[in-house]
């Protein structure tokens, strides 16, 4: 006897299929909605800036993981905040017994001199021509000039030095003695013009870099005087500037020599006011007034 097999329904077989699918899918985009909740929770801690300050860190992992908590990936984005604590844990116990003996093996090894200025914490030491501060409970190092902050980074040796190298090269960057002079000279009758020395010929600094800074402006604001054109210009960068002018021993220039006043009294604790010159080993004192005078050059 022949058996007449019963033709099969297509959908019977594509159903199932179709359907596990669907389930895989549903899954796939769940997950993908909670993954995007957890990348959108840890974006605070894409940002270099927060661990430079280890005060502020714990704070910051706590509120992610209580953003995370709920998710239902949450393992994931705490496994990752685990491995941030530990590398903290680690920061911090390096920094306590490594550093020190770090830093001074890192300015050696870079021909640079290093100077203990302070022990307490925060400690300062002296990198010529920086004062570097290193506070290792907050595990950042600011490194300053003329007594003005100038770059930050971490607490760490290699950071500590590649800092000084990219602020070195920065305050160096497009200096030259005699248009230096020549521009100071020019911002310093401009002032004198505006009124800002009275009847005399002394302008203080704070009336004197408004001039100097547009001096000091590329040609392309020249050209078209706005925002975007305009190159600011730091106390800092006036102070290393003289010191460089000095080292140059450009003070003297044409029959004219630039001359800084010294602040005295209670003038000079007015910090807005005046400006701490200092040399390469930070010697120097408080200045409140620039002003040129008639004399031979040498």
């Amino acid at each position: 006897m022949t058996t007449t097999k019963a033709p099969t329904n297509s959908d019977d077989v594509a159903l199932p299929t179709a359907q596990r699918v669907a389930q895989t899918q549903s899954a796939w985009k769940v997950e993908a909605q909670a993954l995007s909740k957890l990348a959108t929770a840890f974006g605070p801690l894409t940002r270099p800036k927060i661990y430079q300050n280890l005060t502020k860190l714990p704070a910051i992992l706590k509120k992610v993981e209580a953003k995370i908590r709920s998710l239902p990936v949450a393992d994931r984005g705490v496994a990752v905040l685990k491995e941030i604590r530990d590398e903290l844990d680690e920061r911090k116990r390096h920094m306590q017994e490594r550093l020190a003996k770090d830093l001074a093996a890192a300015c050696k090894a870079h021909d640079l001199e290093l100077r203990v200025l302070s022990r307490d914490e925060p400690v300062e030491v002296r990198i010529p021509p920086f004062a570097v501060q290193i506070d290792r409970t907050k595990g950042h190092a600011e490194l300053r000039f003329a007594r003005q902050p100038i770059a930050t980074c971490e607490a760490d040796a290699a950071a500590i030095m590649n800092a000084h190298g990219h602020a070195l090269a920065a305050m160096r960057k497009g200096f030259r003695a005699e248009p230096f002079f020549d521009a100071c000279l020019r911002a310093w009758r401009a002032a004198c013009g505006a009124g800002c020395a009275g009847n005399g010929e002394r302008v203080e600094i704070l009336d004197f870099l408004p001039h100097l800074a547009l001096q000091l402006q590329p040609s392309a604001f020249r050209v078209e005087p706005s925002e975007r054109n305009y190159r600011g210009y730091s106390r800092a960068r006036f102070a290393f500037d003289v010191l460089s002018l000095r080292s140059a021993g450009m003070l003297r220039r044409e029959g004219w020599r630039m001359n800084l006043g010294v602040a005295t009294g209670t003038t000079a604790t007015k910090k807005n006011r005046t400006i701490f010159f200092e040399d390469e080993k930070g010697d120097g004192e408080f200045k409140l007034t620039v002003f040129f005078t008639r004399a031979e050059t040498s």
